[in-house]
């Protein structure tokens, strides 16, 4: 289980065509939330669930993308496009807008992946994130043995507190989590011309074994190195997935810490609250049939073939 973390003090399948082998493995992938409580800060995000983790059992291959390059236009799909899957598929749309994620009722997490993992390469996703105090917008990487590096963005900016922008600017959060424990996360803040529930803006991520860097509209927003890997923890390298989507983080039944750190409670009166995503762009860095961990892994860092 992948759990997803924010520190209150750290400012925070199918296959028709596919040339490659299918891989048999089931689709079925959970999202939910989780609180946890603890002295020094109170952390909560939702949880994405592996089918398997390497470094517990023996896995199957993962899918991975055989070309150096992936595009999709979403603004001219009618229906889910293949080498996708979709979490709370009724809430999730295909219009001239582009995939359409929207939060309808009470704990809606609509959300969508690949089926395919990649080792490294960009990533460049259009996106309008979801309006609406308390409501989490956010893209993802994410692995079987719990790496990921992830952009999050509430529809009100965090609220005025614990997070509060300079006067005229937006927050983002990046985050990056080693085997399930966040190691590094920081806030990154955009200028009043910067309007994301109106506009539709790209966000991307640069990730090989020497660095990652996020980007906002090709503008470099972040960027961290390998060397800056504390002890104890292990530089994201392992396949991971693309996901996106939303949730309700700002619901009542929530920790209080977590509503207040989504901006505030969900104003239920409002509904619907929507992200949609135009299109998405792949540098494949190492193209691939598949991606075979090497057994049943034990040390912390997998051997990938």
């Amino acid at each position: 289980m992948l759990v997803r973390i924010s520190f209150a003090n750290d400012t925070l399948t199918i296959a028709i065509t596919d040339p490659c082998q299918v891989i048999n493995m089931s689709k079925r992938e959970c999202l939910s939330l989780l609180t946890i409580l603890g002295l020094a800060a109170q952390l909560v995000t939702p949880q994405l669930i592996p089918d398997c983790n390497p470094l517990k059992s023996t896995c199957p291959p993962n899918k991975a993308w055989p070309e150096e390059n992936y595009y999709i236009d979403f603004t001219k799909e009618t229906e889910l496009p293949p080498n996708w899957v979709i979490a709370n598929h009724e809430t999730v749309k295909f219009t001239p807008n582009g995939a359409e994620f929207a939060y309808v009722e009470r704990k809606n997490a609509p959300h969508m992946w690949t089926d395919f993992y990649m080792l490294g390469g960009r990533y460049d996703v259009e996106m309008k994130i979801a309006p609406g105090q308390g409501i989490v917008s956010s893209a993802v990487l994410w692995s079987d043995v719990q790496d990921e590096i992830d952009w999050e963005f509430t529809g009100n900016q965090h609220g005025e507190k614990p997070f509060p922008p300079p006067d005229g600017q937006w927050t983002i959060e990046t985050n990056i989590f080693s085997h399930g424990k966040m190691w590094n996360g920081a806030t990154t803040y955009q200028k009043e011309a910067y309007k994301p529930t109106e506009q539709f803006h790209t966000y991307s991520v640069e990730w090989d074994e020497n660095h990652i860097n996020w980007y906002v509209d090709n503008r470099l927003a972040r960027s961290i190195s390998a060397g800056d890997t504390p002890q104890g923890f292990v530089f994201p390298s392992s396949p991971m997935k693309l996901q996106f989507g939303l949730w309700g983080g700002g619901d009542p039944d929530n920790s209080d810490w977590t509503v207040q750190w989504a901006g505030g409670e969900i104003d239920f009166n409002e509904l619907p609250y929507t992200a949609c995503v135009k299109s998405v762009n792949i540098t494949n860095r190492y193209p691939a049939c598949q991606y075979r961990y090497d057994g049943k892994v034990k040390a912390d860092l997998p051997t990938i073939k």
